[in-house]
C-alpha cells in the first residue's frame, strides 16, 4: 500500500529539476516551499548547478545521502520515467510530479509515459500524485510545494487564528481551481488544512487521498473539483466512509451538459446519460453537488461553523423589512420554511421594538431597536420557538460596530447545539466583521441564494445521515436458480415473452398472456384468457414492435383476434424479411390506471442504473424520471418516486384514485435485485408501460425487453481502463 503520509506529510524533500530562477516554475515551488517554513531537510536535483538557493544540490536522487520521502519532479515529461525509476531504487516514498505533456497531449507520446509513470508507481509501491498537477499544501504540517500565486502572500498564514471552524481539505483534477478553493475561502476564516491539485491521476486519484484523510481523521470537510471519476470503486469506498462518518463531500463535477444519450434498443438507454448516473450516486451517499465556487465555500462555511439544524423551519431577523422579506423570499425559493411564529415567541420580541415593527416572521426588529438591543438577544429568543430549525440575521456589515459590541452574546447563542445562526448581508462585508462574526461560530454571506443553500445543504445531510440505514438496498439472497444460464444462454435482444419469464424468478408480476403460433391458436388464448386482449409481435430483431405494426390493442372477439394476428404476421415478414419471428404474444388488456417506465440502463462507471418515470407526455416530452443504483432499497425507491416533478399524480387527482404505490416500489427493488445479479450481463432492461392500478390492486407490466452486454463491449471498456 502507498504511502501517503510520506506524499501529503514528509520529512524530506528532493526537488527533481530544480532551478535557482525563482521566477519559473521550477525554482518557484523550492522558493515557497522555503519561504513557508517546511521544517525539513530539501535536496534540489539539478545537473546544472552545485548549490540552489541557499541549498547544496544534487545531480541525481541518487546521490542524496539520506532517505528522502517525497520528490516533487518538474522536469520535461520524456524524462520522468527515468526520473521516477531511479527514485523507486532509491527507496522514494511518494512522488509529485509537476510536469504536463501526458495524457492531456494528443500525441501518442503522451498517453504512453502516462501509462509509465503508472506502471513504475505500482512496480515500486509509490505515491504517486500527477503528472500535470499544481502542487499542495499541508498546513498542519508546514509544507508547501506548488507554484500557485495564491500562497504567495507570506506574510497571511494558511491557517487562520479563529478556531471555531472544522477543518477542509480540498482536492481538484485542475490545480488552478483547487488554489482558487483556499484563495476565495482564506479570507473567509475558512481552515483549509489540506489542499492537492491531483491532475492527470496516472496512479493516484483524489478519492484516495480523501480515504486516507477521512481514515487518519485529518478532515471534517471536503471540497472536490472532478472532471471524471478514474476508479468507481475507489470513489464509492471514500464516499460510503464519508457517509458513514458525517464528513461531507461537496462536489463541483464537470459534464452535466454533455450529450452523452446512447443509441439504445430501449427507450430507457434513450434516457440515460452519464450525469444522471452521476446524480443518482451522490444522492445515495449524500455528496454534496457544486454549482459554482462561490455557492460550494458559502456550503462549506455553513458546515464549517454551524451544527447541522433538524429541520427546514428557519427564522429571518432583520432591521431592514425590505431585506427581511427578500431573504424570506429566497429561502422558500430554495425549499425552505419560514413558518409563522408561534405565540409566545411573538409576544417577547413585540416587547423590544417599536410600534411600525413586526414581530412576525420575518421579524423586523427595525434598526432603532436593533441598536438598543442587538442581534444576539433576539437570536436567543427565536432559538427558544419550537417552531425554528435555524435563525438567518439579514444585516449590515459595512462595518464591523455592531458584532463588535454583541460579540460575547453572539457567540453564547452561536454555540447552540442544534439550531444555527448564520448573517447575511445585504451590504459587502469588511474584513474585521467576518473575523468577528467566524470567531463567535456565525458564518457571513453577501449572497441571499447562497445562505439560502448552505441551509438546506445542511438540513438535507442531516436527515440523509438519520435515514442512511433505512436508504441502503438491504441484503439480497443468491440469485435465482438457472436464471444465469437461461439469460447468457439467450441472444442479445430478449423479446417480451422472454424477458418476462426470466424476471418472473424475481418476483416480477406477470400479466394473463401465452405465445400463439398463429391465427388459430392466438384465438383459442384469447378464449381463454378472456376479451378484450392485446396481440404483440415477438422478435428479437423488432424491439420496436409498435414501428412495423406489430402490435393491436381491445381485440373484443375471436374473429377479429384472427385477422390482426393474420396481417401483423405479414407486415413483421415484410418489414424484417430476416427477422426471427417466434409468434405473437396474446395478452388481456389490463385495467386502467397510472402509467409508468421502469428500466436499467448500465452506466459505463457506476455499472446497472435503475430508472422510473411517469409514462406518456412525463417522460416523451418532459422527461420527468429519475435515476438510482440498483440494487437499491425500499426507502430509496419511495424517495425516487416523491421526486418526479409528477409525484402529486401517483397519489391521485382530480378524482382518480391513489395509485398502488407499495406494488410498484416492490417491483423496483425486485428489478434492482435482478440488474445487481446480473450487472455484468445486463446493458439494457426495459418495462414500459407499466400500469399502476388503484392501491391495493397492483400492477400489470404490460411489456419488457432486456438487451444483453455483448462480450466485446466488455472487452473494449476493460482495455479502456486499463489504458486511463
Amino acid at each position: 500500500m502507498p504511502d501517503l503520509d510520506a506524499l501529503l506529510a514528509p520529512r524530506s524533500i528532493a526537488i527533481i529539476g530544480a532551478s535557482p530562477d525563482t521566477t519559473i516554475i521550477r525554482g518557484k515551488i523550492q522558493h515557497v516551499l522555503q519561504a513557508r517554513g517546511f521544517p525539513g531537510p530539501v535536496h534540489p536535483i539539478s545537473r546544472s548547478h552545485a548549490e540552489i538557493q541557499g541549498r547544496r544540490a544534487y545531480r541525481s536522487i541518487a546521490e542524496v545521502p539520506e532517505r528522502v520521502d517525497l520528490a516533487v519532479v518538474v522536469i520535461p515529461a520524456a524524462a520522468v520515467p527515468e526520473a521516477l525509476e531511479e527514485c523507486g531504487r532509491a527507496g522514494v516514498k511518494a512522488a509529485y510530479i509537476i510536469s504536463s505533456g501526458f495524457a492531456e497531449e494528443a500525441s501518442e507520446s503522451g498517453p504512453a509515459l502516462q501509462r509509465a509513470v503508472r506502471e513504475i508507481a505500482a512496480r515500486y509501491d509509490m505515491a504517486v500524485c500527477g503528472p500535470n498537477a499544481e502542487g499542495f499544501f499541508n498546513a498542519p504540517a508546514q509544507v508547501v510545494a506548488t507554484f500557485s500565486p495564491a500562497v504567495e502572500d507570506y506574510a497571511q498564514p494558511l491557517l487562520p487564528d479563529v478556531t471555531r471552524g472544522r477543518r477542509i481539505a480540498v482536492a481538484a483534477q485542475s490545480g488552478g481551481i483547487g488554489f482558487a478553493f483556499f484563495h476565495r475561502g482564506r479570507p473567509r476564516q475558512l481552515r483549509f488544512e489540506v489542499l492537492a491539485s491531483t491532475g492527470n491521476e496516472a496512479a493516484l486519484e483524489g478519492f484516495d487521498l480523501v480515504e486516507h484523510l477521512i481514515d487518519a481523521d485529518r478532515a471534517d470537510i471536503f471540497l472536490l473539483y472532478l472532471e471524471a471519476v478514474r476508479n468507481p470503486q475507489t470513489f464509492l469506498r471514500a464516499a460510503t466512509k464519508a457517509a458513514e462518518r458525517g464528513k461531507p463531500l461537496i462536489v463541483a463535477k464537470m459534464g452535466r451538459s454533455e450529450v452523452a444519450r446512447r443509441a439504445a434498443a430501449s427507450h430507457t438507454g434513450a434516457l440515460a446519460g452519464s450525469d444522471a448516473a452521476y446524480e443518482a450516486v451522490f444522492r445515495r451517499h449524500g455528496v454534496i453537488r457544486g454549482e459554482d465556487m462561490d455557492q460550494m465555500l458559502d456550503i462549506a462555511a455553513g458546515f464549517a461553523f454551524c451544527p447541522l439544524p433538524r429541520g427546514r423551519r428557519v427564522a429571518v431577523m432583520s432591521g431592514s423589512g425590505g431585506a427581511a422579506v427578500w431573504m424570506a423570499e429566497t429561502l422558500v425559493a430554495h425549499g425552505l420554511e419560514v413558518p409563522p411564529l408561534d405565540e409566545a415567541t411573538r409576544r417577547e420580541i413585540a416587547a423590544l421594538m417599536p410600534s411600525y415593527g413586526t414581530a412576525a416572521n420575518p421579524v423586523d426588529l427595525t434598526a432603532g431597536a436593533i441598536g438598543k438591543v442587538g442581534y444576539a438577544h433576539v437570536v436567543g429568543i427565536l432559538q427558544r420557538s419550537p417552531v425554528v430549525d435555524a435563525v438567518v440575521i439579514v444585516g449590515s456589515v459595512a462595518n464591523a460596530h455592531r458584532l463588535r459590541e454583541d460579540q460575547e452574546k453572539l457567540a453564547q447563542v452561536a454555540s447552540h447545539p442544534e439550531k444555527p445562526v448564520l448573517f447575511c448581508a445585504y451590504t459587502r462585508a469588511v474584513q474585521e466583521a467576518v473575523d468577528l462574526a467566524a470567531a463567535c461560530g456565525v458564518p457571513i454571506f453577501t449572497s441571499m441564494p447562497n445562505c439560502a443553500r448552505a441551509i438546506r445543504a445542511m438540513a438535507d445531510y442531516r436527515r440523509f445521515r438519520e435515514g442512511l440505514g433505512a436508504r441502503l438496498p438491504e441484503p439480497t439472497p443468491p440469485p435465482a436458480a438457472g436464471v444465469g444460464e437461461r439469460l447468457r444462454g439467450a441472444g442479445r435482444i430478449l423479446c417480451e415473452h422472454e424477458a418476462k419469464e426470466l424476471l418472473e424468478a424475481y418476483g416480477v408480476p406477470r400479466p394473463p398472456e401465452s405465445l400463439a403460433a398463429g391465427p388459430e391458436e392466438a384465438a383459442a388464448v384469447a378464449a381463454r384468457l378472456g376479451f378484450p386482449v392485446a396481440l404483440k409481435i415477438q422478435s428479437p430483431e423488432i424491439p420496436h414492435k409498435t414501428e412495423i405494426g406489430g402490435v393491436a390493442l381491445n381485440l373484443a372477439s375471436a374473429e377479429a383476434v384472427r385477422a390482426a394476428c393474420r396481417d401483423m404476421l405479414e407486415r413483421a415478414r415484410a418489414a424484417r424479411p430476416d427477422a426471427t419471428i417466434r409468434g405473437v404474444l396474446v395478452q388481456r388488456m389490463a385495467p386502467p390506471g397510472q402509467e409508468i417506465i421502469l428500466g436499467v440502463s448500465r452506466d459505463r462507471d457506476f455499472g446497472p442504473m435503475l430508472m422510473v418515470g411517469l409514462g406518456g407526455i412525463h417522460v416523451e416530452v418532459l422527461r420527468d424520471v429519475a435515476f438510482a443504483p440498483a440494487p437499491l432499497g425500499a426507502e430509496e425507491a419511495r424517495a425516487l418516486l416523491a421526486g418526479l416533478k409528477g409525484a402529486a399524480l401517483l397519489k391521485g387527482v382530480r378524482g382518480a384514485p391513489p395509485a398502488d404505490v407499495e406494488a410498484l416500489v416492490g417491483l423496483m427493488v425486485r428489478l434492482g435485485r435482478f440488474a445487481g445479479d446480473f450487472a455484468e450481463d445486463i446493458e439494457e432492461i426495459d418495462l414500459n408501460p407499466v400500469i399502476v392500478h388503484p392501491a391495493g390492486e397492483g400492477l400489470t407490466v404490460v411489456d419488457a425487453l432486456v438487451v444483453r452486454r455483448e462480450e466485446r463491449n466488455r472487452a473494449k471498456q476493460s482495455r479502456e481502463e486499463t489504458e486511463q
